[in-house]
Protein backbone atom coordinates (compact mmCIF):
# COMPACT_ATOMS: atom_id res chain seq x y z
CA UNK A 1 0.00 0.00 0.00
CA UNK A 2 2.93 2.62 0.94
CA UNK A 3 4.50 2.09 -2.64
CA UNK A 4 1.26 2.32 -4.22
CA UNK A 5 0.65 5.72 -2.45
CA UNK A 6 4.11 6.57 -3.18
CA UNK A 7 4.36 6.01 -6.73
CA UNK A 8 0.96 7.86 -6.58
CA UNK A 9 2.42 10.73 -5.02
CA UNK A 10 5.12 11.28 -7.91
CA UNK A 11 2.79 10.74 -10.19
CA UNK A 12 0.99 14.22 -9.26
CA UNK A 13 3.90 16.28 -8.77
CA UNK A 14 5.37 15.25 -12.50
CA UNK A 15 1.61 15.95 -13.69
CA UNK A 16 1.73 19.02 -11.57
CA UNK A 17 5.71 19.91 -13.00
CA UNK A 18 4.09 19.61 -16.66
CA UNK A 19 1.05 22.08 -16.21
CA UNK A 20 3.23 24.33 -15.55
CA UNK A 21 6.22 23.54 -18.16
CA UNK A 22 3.12 24.23 -20.63
CA UNK A 23 1.81 27.58 -18.41
CA UNK A 24 5.21 28.94 -19.62
CA UNK A 25 4.75 28.29 -22.90
CA UNK A 26 1.41 30.08 -23.18
CA UNK A 27 3.34 32.68 -21.57
CA UNK A 28 5.89 33.12 -24.29
CA UNK A 29 4.00 31.78 -27.39
CA UNK A 30 7.10 33.37 -29.83
CA UNK A 31 9.73 30.67 -28.41
CA UNK A 32 7.40 27.62 -29.01
CA UNK A 33 6.40 29.09 -32.32
CA UNK A 34 10.48 29.10 -33.02
CA UNK A 35 11.16 25.96 -32.04
CA UNK A 36 8.27 24.74 -33.96
CA UNK A 37 9.66 25.84 -37.29
CA UNK A 38 13.67 25.27 -36.41
CA UNK A 39 13.41 21.74 -35.42
CA UNK A 40 11.20 20.33 -38.05
CA UNK A 41 12.99 21.88 -40.99
CA UNK A 42 16.91 20.24 -39.02
CA UNK A 43 15.17 17.00 -39.41
CA UNK A 44 13.85 17.07 -42.41
CA UNK A 45 16.83 18.55 -44.16
CA UNK A 46 18.98 15.18 -42.14
CA UNK A 47 16.11 12.90 -44.00
CA UNK A 48 16.32 14.87 -47.41
CA UNK A 49 20.05 13.87 -47.02
CA UNK A 50 19.65 10.74 -46.51
CA UNK A 51 17.09 10.52 -49.56
CA UNK A 52 19.30 12.10 -52.37
CA UNK A 53 22.37 9.58 -51.35
CA UNK A 54 20.21 6.72 -52.19
CA UNK A 55 18.75 7.71 -55.18
CA UNK A 56 22.72 8.69 -56.37
CA UNK A 57 23.82 5.38 -54.76
CA UNK A 58 21.02 3.21 -53.92
CA UNK A 59 20.59 1.41 -51.41
CA UNK A 60 22.52 1.50 -47.75
CA UNK A 61 24.27 -1.78 -46.52
CA UNK A 62 21.22 -3.29 -47.72
CA UNK A 63 18.54 -0.90 -46.12
CA UNK A 64 16.29 0.66 -49.27
CA UNK A 65 14.39 4.21 -48.98
CA UNK A 66 11.61 2.88 -46.86
CA UNK A 67 13.33 1.02 -44.52
CA UNK A 68 15.98 4.25 -43.34
CA UNK A 69 13.33 6.02 -43.07
CA UNK A 70 11.50 3.85 -40.71
CA UNK A 71 14.93 3.74 -38.37
CA UNK A 72 15.20 7.70 -38.92
CA UNK A 73 11.85 8.70 -37.65
CA UNK A 74 12.19 5.81 -35.03
CA UNK A 75 15.21 7.51 -33.88
CA UNK A 76 13.82 10.67 -33.67
CA UNK A 77 10.93 10.08 -31.84
CA UNK A 78 13.20 8.32 -29.14
CA UNK A 79 15.50 11.52 -29.37
CA UNK A 80 12.59 13.75 -28.48
CA UNK A 81 11.37 11.89 -25.59
CA UNK A 82 14.67 12.01 -24.04
CA UNK A 83 14.80 15.44 -25.11
CA UNK A 84 11.62 15.75 -23.21
CA UNK A 85 12.43 14.26 -20.13
CA UNK A 86 16.16 13.84 -19.78
CA UNK A 87 18.08 16.72 -21.45
CA UNK A 88 19.04 18.15 -17.91
CA UNK A 89 21.71 15.65 -17.76
CA UNK A 90 23.65 17.36 -20.73
CA UNK A 91 24.26 20.65 -18.20
CA UNK A 92 24.56 18.67 -15.02
CA UNK A 93 27.73 20.55 -14.69
CA UNK A 94 26.26 24.02 -14.41
CA UNK A 95 23.73 22.75 -11.53
CA UNK A 96 27.22 21.05 -9.79
CA UNK A 97 29.53 24.33 -9.83
CA UNK A 98 26.17 25.93 -9.22
CA UNK A 99 25.32 24.64 -6.20
CA UNK A 100 21.51 24.13 -7.42
CA UNK A 101 21.31 20.57 -6.13
CA UNK A 102 20.91 22.36 -2.79
CA UNK A 103 17.26 22.88 -3.15
CA UNK A 104 17.27 19.10 -4.05
CA UNK A 105 18.68 17.67 -1.17
CA UNK A 106 16.12 19.40 1.08
CA UNK A 107 13.50 17.77 -0.18
CA UNK A 108 11.74 14.90 0.60
CA UNK A 109 11.94 13.57 -3.35
CA UNK A 110 14.62 11.52 -4.74
CA UNK A 111 17.16 14.24 -5.87
CA UNK A 112 17.50 12.53 -9.65
CA UNK A 113 13.51 12.68 -9.85
CA UNK A 114 13.71 16.55 -8.96
CA UNK A 115 16.53 16.61 -11.50
CA UNK A 116 14.83 15.56 -14.21
CA UNK A 117 11.01 15.82 -13.84
CA UNK A 118 10.97 19.39 -12.43
CA UNK A 119 11.77 20.89 -15.11
CA UNK A 120 10.25 18.80 -17.92
CA UNK A 121 11.13 20.03 -21.70
CA UNK A 122 7.64 20.21 -23.49
CA UNK A 123 9.74 22.28 -26.33
CA UNK A 124 11.21 18.51 -27.25
CA UNK A 125 7.83 17.65 -28.15
CA UNK A 126 8.66 19.92 -31.02
CA UNK A 127 11.26 16.84 -32.38
CA UNK A 128 8.38 14.32 -32.33
CA UNK A 129 6.84 16.10 -35.40
CA UNK A 130 9.16 15.46 -37.91
CA UNK A 131 10.34 12.01 -36.30
CA UNK A 132 6.04 10.98 -36.62
CA UNK A 133 6.03 11.91 -40.13
CA UNK A 134 9.18 10.47 -41.39
CA UNK A 135 7.85 6.88 -39.31
CA UNK A 136 4.55 7.21 -40.85
CA UNK A 137 5.84 8.04 -44.50
CA UNK A 138 8.31 5.08 -44.57
CA UNK A 139 5.62 2.95 -42.67
CA UNK A 140 3.73 3.03 -45.97
CA UNK A 141 6.78 3.03 -48.25
CA UNK A 142 7.15 -0.56 -47.28
CA UNK A 143 3.65 -1.34 -46.47
CA UNK A 144 4.08 -2.14 -42.91
CA UNK A 145 1.08 -3.83 -41.42
CA UNK A 146 -0.65 -2.11 -38.28
CA UNK A 147 -1.77 -4.19 -35.74
CA UNK A 148 -2.25 -4.32 -31.76
CA UNK A 149 0.50 -6.22 -31.47
CA UNK A 150 3.42 -4.12 -33.75
CA UNK A 151 1.86 -0.85 -32.26
CA UNK A 152 2.33 -2.21 -28.61
CA UNK A 153 5.99 -3.75 -29.63
CA UNK A 154 7.00 -0.03 -30.88
CA UNK A 155 5.73 1.87 -27.79
CA UNK A 156 7.81 -0.93 -25.50
CA UNK A 157 11.06 -0.34 -27.96
CA UNK A 158 10.56 3.46 -27.58
CA UNK A 159 10.39 3.24 -24.32
CA UNK A 160 13.43 1.42 -24.01
CA UNK A 161 15.18 3.18 -26.63
CA UNK A 162 14.67 6.38 -24.41
CA UNK A 163 16.11 4.73 -21.17
CA UNK A 164 18.86 4.38 -23.15
CA UNK A 165 19.70 7.76 -24.42
CA UNK A 166 18.60 8.99 -20.67
CA UNK A 167 20.83 6.68 -19.02
CA UNK A 168 23.88 7.86 -21.22
CA UNK A 169 22.63 11.17 -20.46
CA UNK A 170 23.26 10.76 -16.42
CA UNK A 171 26.26 8.35 -17.19
CA UNK A 172 28.16 11.44 -18.44
CA UNK A 173 26.43 14.46 -16.70
CA UNK A 174 27.09 12.38 -13.25
CA UNK A 175 31.13 12.73 -13.78
CA UNK A 176 30.80 16.50 -13.43
CA UNK A 177 30.53 15.71 -9.65
CA UNK A 178 34.17 14.20 -9.82
CA UNK A 179 35.89 17.03 -12.51
CA UNK A 180 33.97 19.79 -11.45
CA UNK A 181 33.46 20.84 -14.69
CA UNK A 182 30.98 22.51 -16.39
CA UNK A 183 30.98 20.55 -19.79
CA UNK A 184 28.41 20.99 -21.71
CA UNK A 185 27.57 16.96 -23.31
CA UNK A 186 25.23 18.10 -25.50
CA UNK A 187 26.53 18.54 -28.91
CA UNK A 188 28.89 15.69 -28.55
CA UNK A 189 26.63 13.39 -26.88
CA UNK A 190 23.91 14.04 -29.90
CA UNK A 191 26.55 13.30 -32.87
CA UNK A 192 27.07 9.79 -31.14
CA UNK A 193 23.67 9.36 -31.54
CA UNK A 194 22.87 11.13 -34.61
CA UNK A 195 25.43 9.29 -36.33
CA UNK A 196 24.65 5.41 -34.47
CA UNK A 197 20.99 5.78 -34.29
CA UNK A 198 19.63 7.35 -37.56
CA UNK A 199 22.10 5.09 -39.87
CA UNK A 200 22.42 1.29 -39.57
CA UNK A 201 25.45 0.16 -37.28
CA UNK A 202 25.43 -2.73 -39.87
CA UNK A 203 27.75 -0.47 -42.19
CA UNK A 204 30.71 0.02 -39.45
CA UNK A 205 33.52 -2.18 -38.48
CA UNK A 206 32.36 -5.21 -36.64
CA UNK A 207 34.77 -4.01 -33.54
CA UNK A 208 33.09 -0.54 -33.64
CA UNK A 209 29.46 -2.76 -34.02
CA UNK A 210 30.61 -4.78 -30.88
CA UNK A 211 30.79 -1.62 -28.78
CA UNK A 212 27.73 -0.14 -29.69
CA UNK A 213 26.03 -2.88 -28.96
CA UNK A 214 27.65 -4.95 -25.84
CA UNK A 215 29.67 -2.09 -24.24
CA UNK A 216 27.89 1.55 -24.91
CA UNK A 217 24.04 -0.32 -26.42
CA UNK A 218 23.04 2.42 -28.55
CA UNK A 219 22.60 -0.08 -31.25
CA UNK A 220 19.49 -0.87 -29.42
CA UNK A 221 17.85 2.03 -29.35
CA UNK A 222 16.77 1.98 -33.36
CA UNK A 223 19.57 -0.34 -35.14
CA UNK A 224 18.26 -4.23 -33.62
CA UNK A 225 14.47 -3.36 -32.68
CA UNK A 226 13.92 -2.01 -36.49
CA UNK A 227 15.84 -4.83 -38.35
CA UNK A 228 13.66 -7.39 -36.35
CA UNK A 229 10.37 -5.41 -37.43
CA UNK A 230 11.41 -4.87 -40.61
CA UNK A 231 12.75 -8.89 -40.91
CA UNK A 232 16.48 -7.34 -42.17
CA UNK A 233 19.48 -9.16 -42.30
CA UNK A 234 20.06 -11.76 -39.51
CA UNK A 235 17.58 -10.06 -37.09
CA UNK A 236 18.71 -11.77 -33.54
CA UNK A 237 15.03 -12.89 -33.09
CA UNK A 238 11.46 -12.15 -33.89
CA UNK A 239 10.03 -7.83 -33.19
CA UNK A 240 8.32 -9.01 -29.75
CA UNK A 241 11.55 -10.33 -28.26
CA UNK A 242 13.22 -7.65 -29.51
CA UNK A 243 11.11 -4.89 -28.00
CA UNK A 244 11.04 -6.47 -25.13
CA UNK A 245 15.15 -7.01 -24.74
CA UNK A 246 15.27 -3.34 -25.78
CA UNK A 247 13.18 -2.54 -22.92
CA UNK A 248 15.44 -4.64 -20.63
CA UNK A 249 18.44 -3.01 -21.93
CA UNK A 250 17.32 0.21 -21.46
CA UNK A 251 16.37 -0.64 -17.81
CA UNK A 252 19.57 -2.00 -17.34
CA UNK A 253 21.51 1.50 -18.19
CA UNK A 254 18.89 3.47 -16.50
CA UNK A 255 19.78 1.79 -13.00
CA UNK A 256 23.38 1.83 -13.76
CA UNK A 257 22.97 5.21 -13.97
CA UNK A 258 20.83 5.81 -11.15
CA UNK A 259 23.76 3.98 -9.06
CA UNK A 260 26.29 5.77 -10.18
CA UNK A 261 24.35 9.34 -10.13
CA UNK A 262 23.94 7.90 -6.36
CA UNK A 263 27.69 7.63 -5.85
CA UNK A 264 28.53 10.68 -7.65
CA UNK A 265 26.11 12.69 -5.09
CA UNK A 266 28.24 11.64 -2.24
CA UNK A 267 31.15 13.87 -3.77
CA UNK A 268 28.96 16.95 -4.21
CA UNK A 269 30.42 20.33 -1.72
CA UNK A 270 27.13 22.17 -2.23
CA UNK A 271 27.36 26.01 -2.55
CA UNK A 272 28.74 26.98 0.95
CA UNK A 273 31.65 28.80 1.90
Amino acid sequence: MRVFKTISHYLRVTLACVKMAFLIIVEYPSSIIGWLISNPIQFIVGFATIQFVVEQFGEINGWNYGQLAVLYGLSVISHALSMIFFVQGWFMGMYVIEGEFDRYLTRPLSVLYQFFFTQINVFGITDLIPGICVFIYGCYKIHFTVNIMNVLCIIIMLAGATLIRGGVYILLGTSSFFTRSANDFGQYTQEIFDKTTMYPISMYPESLQFILTYIIPIGWVSFYPVSSMLSIGDSVSGFPQVAGITLIVGMVVMTIAGIFFKYGLRSYESAGN
